[in-house]
């Protein structure tokens, strides 16, 4: 009996469920119409089967599932914020524990009733429905409810924790959001600072999963329900809140409501904590819009940012811009030290990072280019990277040279910078499997024409062609293969017959492999691009394929690749891809002069530009059938360049369609120099 009355006092339970039943009124609406009424609204001519209801409206669910949570948790616990009701509801004739109870089970009640309410509704439409928009079965429905309870009471937890150290309602609601997002930051912002300052840091290493260390930044990235790990990690942390609270509403003083800290220990924490994710944000900023030639520009982010953070964080406790006294100097001097180290120590010459390369006896295999990936359902998928890694000898020991050569150059921090493009740049990612089972990554941006000798021995293995252009794709089962024109996108060819689309795909694959080092450097434009399409037992024609949004594999085919040429000319392709000079009127010339010291500046075939400028007087146009002969054989693609001499040509055909290319000016014949003489 004295159980029931201290536990269930159901005065309290009264009270709470008057004056704040109607949040979880609104939870149940809010839920109810982003759920079975959508489901049970749709209309679609076919039915889509879903292994999960965050593929229906799933951000919105987890969005009300990390905020409304949160305000019932404010809401239900407002008296020990503020003074007068403090101290009504510390009067009663209750202990504390019996007090939190009360509130923590009208709080779970108003959270998990919805959220149940809703799932058997939901169970309910799905089977009532003729002709569903969806299909899934009861796990689905059962899989979302338990997601769903989980992180709606680790937010209610969250809240109900930070509540018993934070004294102010809106500090409070704004520090769970702070907390929720602080390991986001603080990894994005601290990747970015080992990413600036230590050599060969790969730009991957801390981005695997960061987005799940978040709830709030969980939900940008929601197409499939959390896993059970997950679910378990935040089931256990809501475990741990739940018994942190107790000790803290023991030990929390009726008078610290309204007080931003109500515990004297927690001032510390709360002081670094802010102080270091403000001051890693303004370096990570002032490093971001630096010019590329200063270092200093970071290291100022990271001094005010730390400066701000602490007296942001000392304005906050103490509730007034008056904070100077004689510890504030000296405390700031400690925090600035433990900040420091934190800072330098993973990037310091001293650790070895930079400057380990591993030796040829332990590496197991190798890979460059870093990991793949591809669109899927609205989420990217690895690709399996088995095929990327190669255990070739003598590839490994080009790689190895490679990045001996680049460590051995003592890259000064202007060569690392990564704020604005330098043209001859080249990104370098290396990944080794040892044989004592470890991953050794880094990451480079080099100056190619400073190991060009290094970079040729490299890109001249077939082994890095493979990887590079990922001719695996062309062993596979393919059943049709569509060629686009790179003049005209109207003009396509498609592949179905097997026999010649085993032929197509070996020479193209013997084309790409066949390449040397300065083929697979030139900026000439390609004749057309080909796309692989796998044999997914689909019906749909080679067309239909074609125009998917998400190609399986596209490949350029370059007018180098002469024994590839030559098939399709065999094959009485060639001339259905090719624009022939009858069909083109004439050619328009404009000369583009880019002179931009310091501003690198892409430069491309730009049909804008052109139309713009024909209006001027600075363009000439020909109807030499020879000159258009020689420019339908020839264009650039596009270039980075600081200083440089182009010309954006528009070929008019007679069938009312323009094409558009460019070229430099080293790449003009005789006949087009006279004729643009006096431009």
């Amino acid at each position: 009996m004295t159980f029931n009355r201290l536990y269930f006092n159901r005065g309290i339970l009264y009270q709470n469920f008057r004056q704040h039943g109607w949040l979880g009124i609104v939870y149940l609406l809010l839920l109810l119409f982003s759920l079975p009424l959508y489901i049970g609204t749709q209309y679609r001519d076919y039915t889509e089967e879903i292994s999960t209801l965050f593929r229906v409206r799933g951000e919105f669910h987890w969005f009300l599932a990390i905020t409304v949570p949160v305000v019932i948790a404010l809401f239900l616990f407002r008296y020990i914020q503020a003074g007068g009701p403090a101290d009504v509801y510390h009067s009663l004739p209750l202990q504390r524990k019996h007090l939190l109870t009360m509130n923590l089970m009208t709080g779970y009640v108003m959270i998990l009733v919805p959220i149940w309410i809703t799932a058997g509704v939901t169970a309910w439409v799905s089977a009532a429905l003729d002709e569903p928009a969806f299909i899934f079965d009861g796990s689905v429905i059962w899989m979302w409810g338990v997601t769903m309870s989980v992180i709606s009471l680790f937010m209610f937890m969250l809240t109900v924790a930070v509540g018993m150290c934070i004294g102010q309602s809106i500090l409070q609601g704004l520090t769970v959001y702070g907390i929720s997002l602080i390991p986001l930051i603080f990894w994005g912002t601290y990747e970015m600072h080992l990413k600036r300052y230590l050599l060969g840091f790969p730009d991957h290493a801390l981005r695997s999963g960061m987005e799940s260390i978040s709830p709030v930044a969980r939900m940008s990235v929601l197409q499939e329900a959390p896993g059970w790990s997950e679910i378990g990690i935040y089931a256990a942390m809501t475990v741990f809140l739940i018994v942190l609270s107790y000790p803290l509403y023991r030990k929390r003083h009726v008078e610290s409501a309204s007080q931003a800290i109500t515990f004297r220990i927690v001032k510390p924490i709360f002081r670094f904590g802010f102080m270091l994710t403000v001051m890693l944000s303004g370096g990570a900023y002032l490093a971001t819009i630096s010019p590329r030639h200063s270092e200093m520009w970071g290291i100022a982010g990271y001094v005010i940012g730390g400066v701000a953070g602490y007296i942001g964080a000392e304005m906050i406790i103490r509730k007034t811009w008056l904070i100077w006294n004689r510890s504030l100097l000296p405390r700031f001097a400690v925090y600035g030290i433990v900040a420091a180290v934190i800072l330098y120590v993973p990037v310091a010459d001293w650790n070895g990072y930079a400057a380990n390369v591993p030796s040829k006896d332990s590496v197991e295999k190798v890979r460059i280019g870093g990991d793949r990936s591809i669109y899927v359902d609205g989420t990217y998928v690895k690709l399996d990277d088995k095929t990327m890694y190669s255990n070739t000898e003598g590839y490994i020991e080009a790689v190895l040279d490679l990045h001996q050569k680049i460590v051995d150059a003592d890259l000064s921090f202007q060569d690392r910078g990564k704020n604005q493009y330098i043209p001859g740049e080249e990104s370098v990612i290396i990944d080794y499997k040892l044989k004592n089972g470890k991953t050794l990554s880094r990451e480079y941006t080099v100056l190619e024409s400073r190991f060009q000798s290094e970079f040729e021995n490299m890109k001249n293995w077939k082994d890095f062609k493979i990887t590079r252009y990922e001719t695996y794709a062309l062993d596979s089962d393919v059943r049709s293969v569509g060629i686009r024109s790179s003049l005209l996108s109207d003009r396509t060819v498609y592949i179905s017959d097997p026999q010649r689309i085993r032929e197509f795909n070996a020479l193209l694959k013997s084309e790409i492999l066949d390449q040397t080092y300065q083929d697979q450097k030139s900026e000439w434009g390609s004749f057309a691009s080909a796309e692989i399409y796998p044999n997914d037992g689909n019906e749909s024609s080679a067309k239909q394929i074609l125009d998917r949004s998400n190609p399986s594999s596209t490949y350029e085919i370059k007018p180098t690749y002469t024994r590839l040429m030559a098939w399709l000319k065999e094959n009485k392709l060639y001339d259905r891809l090719q624009v022939s000079v009858d069909e083109i009127a004439s050619a328009q010339f404009i000369k583009q002069e880019i002179d931009s010291p310091g501003k690198v500046k892409w430069v491309y075939a730009d049909w804008q530009f052109i139309d713009e400028n024909l209006r001027g007087d600075r363009k000439v146009a020909t109807k030499n059938k020879k000159i258009i002969s020689e420019l339908i054989q020839r264009q650039r693609s596009g270039v980075y360049t600081e200083r440089d001499t182009f010309y954006q040509i528009k070929l008019n055909l007679v069938k009312d369609q323009s094409l558009y290319m460019m070229l430099k000016e080293e790449d003009l014949t005789e006949d087009m120099k006279v004729i643009l003489a006096d431009l």
